[in-house]
């Protein structure tokens, strides 16, 4: 059995990696300063802060639950989507590429995530983020105005005859 020949990468499929890395990136980045910062101790304000959010709890679907413990949730479920949505466009890029050039609709499912992300990271978010997070919206720009490269993108004829 042969192995097929890697397929040159298109401006397209480069774009969409360098979004893709820029969301795992920020991701990671965001788990591991959660994690950071369970651990180490905070400053004498922001222990009294924390003190209030663990004593304010409410009811979500039943279950009592710390202000505390939904910002650490939250925090942590919006990294792991990052690492998750990331993940996804570089499997695309490596296994399917052909789903990158016949159709548009994952560059613009990437838009509609990436840009809203990136408008809430300008407003409330620091500067790494807002640099991560414009990255990846710039290179699903950029991967939204190439054209097809079908020849590059069709994934390999399968071998005639019995």
């Amino acid at each position: 059995m042969t192995r097929p020949r890697p397929r040159p990468a298109t401006s397209r499929s480069r774009a969409t990696t360098v979004a893709g890395w820029s969301l795992v990136a920020t991701g990671a980045l965001h788990a591991s300063l959660v994690a950071a910062g369970a651990i180490a101790q905070p400053p004498p304000g922001e222990r009294a802060v924390r003190a209030s959010m663990r004593a304010a709890t409410t009811s979500v679907a039943g279950l009592e639950r710390s202000f505390w413990q939904l910002f650490n949730g939250f925090s942590l479920a919006m990294a792991l989507l990052l690492v998750g949505f990331g993940a996804l466009n570089l499997l695309v890029v490596r296994h399917a590429p052909h789903l990158l050039h016949r159709t548009r609709a994952l560059l613009w499912l990437d838009a509609c995530v990436v840009l809203p992300l990136l408008v809430v990271s300008l407003l409330l978010f620091p500067p790494p983020p807002v640099l991560l997070l414009g990255l990846a919206a710039a290179a699903v720009g950029t991967a939204l105005c190439r054209p097809d490269d079908r020849s590059a993108a069709l994934p390999p004829a399968s071998p005639a005859g019995p």
